[in-house]
């Protein structure tokens, strides 16, 4: 039985005037798929979500009933529906978003849109990121990062059987779940924390096993650009070089390395008029803790290089090396070496 013929018999036998009666159409539609005799072809292939919700708007269009169905305006391919639908869909039944307009950025280990947010929040779009599945093949040396950083699950608790650990190491498939959902849940945490000492990072609005919503920079027409793409005047350069430093000694004094800090990483709004530009540091699934991470002044040092190579066009002479010992030492009272040995010490105790 076709899905038109089915909404032909159920008009006639039942007048549908609520969404129950909706679902049990749709109940109904899915036992006569399942009966005996009526296996899909091979080619058919499984239905996905994408699919389901076609169905449902479908039925309820020809019942005349008002589906409460997650229908974002953005489409996209029909993975990317079924991955929109999946990670993104428990914020529309939980009205915090309303609609997913478009994409803002397509990256190897997540992908953000650009949402219209529910009155309830107060805000009018909101940032929607959703993290890949295979995120971690992409990331190079991620052991490197993973060194004093806690496995945590979805719910953020921290993760202390052998069993996941061994999981982890030896890359089976749970232990790839166990490092997605804990990378999402560490970048969560870095954010919350971050942006309770209030740093310029964005406001963690609502999140769930493989998405974050947060806080949009941008208007209705373009989401804010990364600082890489930006032409910045010479002193609002200098305004925000010095912004940014102190961001990254906030971060630092706060137990948190970026992992990952460039002109890439840093979104830039230009001000109306004579306000000054608003910038966003984002992006923190490879964070690590400085007292934990025997590789941390590495990185460190590295972030802070990048942020200085890029503000070098603009007349401003830095000494990277120089600057990011000088920070290292004034926040954490220590010697980058000597912290390390202290480090390896330590994990080789363990």
């Amino acid at each position: 039985m076709t899905i038109n013929q089915l909404n032909i018999q159920q008009a006639d036998d039942h007048e549908i005037d609520d969404l129950s009666d909706f679902q049990l159409i749709r109940t109904r539609h899915r036992n006569e798929q399942s009966k005996p005799g009526l296996k899909k072809k091979a080619h058919e292939g499984k239905r996905s979500l994408a699919d389901e919700r076609k169905t449902l708007l479908q039925v309820a269009a020809a019942s005349n009933v008002e589906a409460n169905v997650f229908n974002p305006t953005y489409q996209g391919s029909r993975h990317e529906q079924d991955m929109i639908l999946n990670s993104l869909g428990s914020f529309y039944h939980d009205h915090v978003i309303m609609d997913v307009l478009r994409v803002v950025k397509a990256g190897k280990e997540a992908t953000v849109y650009c949402c219209a947010a529910h009155p309830n929040t107060e805000v009018s779009l909101i940032a929607g990121k959703i993290y890949r599945p295979r995120m971690f093949r992409n990331l190079k040396n991620d052991s490197m990062y993973r060194l004093g950083t806690q496995m945590r699950d979805a719910g953020g608790a921290e993760m202390r059987k052998d069993r996941e650990q061994r999981a982890v190491a030896k890359r089976t498939k749970v232990g790839q779940q166990i490092m997605h959902a804990s990378w999402l849940a560490n970048e969560l945490d870095v954010m919350q924390r971050l942006h309770a000492a209030g740093a310029i990072v964005p406001k963690p609005l609502a999140h769930n096993d493989n998405a974050v919503l947060m806080e949009y920079l941008g208007d209705a027409t373009r989401a804010a650009p990364p600082l890489e793409s930006v032409t910045l005047e010479t002193h609002e350069a200098r305004r925000l070089f010095t912004l940014i430093v102190d961001n990254i000694k906030l971060m630092l004094s706060n137990e948190i390395v970026h992992g990952d800090l460039s002109a890439f990483n840093i979104l830039y709004w230009a001000g109306d008029g004579n306000a000054p530009g608003v910038a966003r540091i984002i992006d923190f699934p490879q964070a690590v803790n400085p007292y934990k991470n025997p590789h941390a002044y590495q990185i460190f040092s590295r972030d802070v290089t990048r942020v200085c190579d890029y503000f070098a066009q603009y007349e401003l002479d830095i000494d990277a090396v120089a600057l990011a010992y000088e920070i290292w030492r004034e926040v954490t009272d220590s010697n980058p070496s000597e912290l390390r040995d202290m480090q390896i010490g330590r994990w080789n105790a363990g």
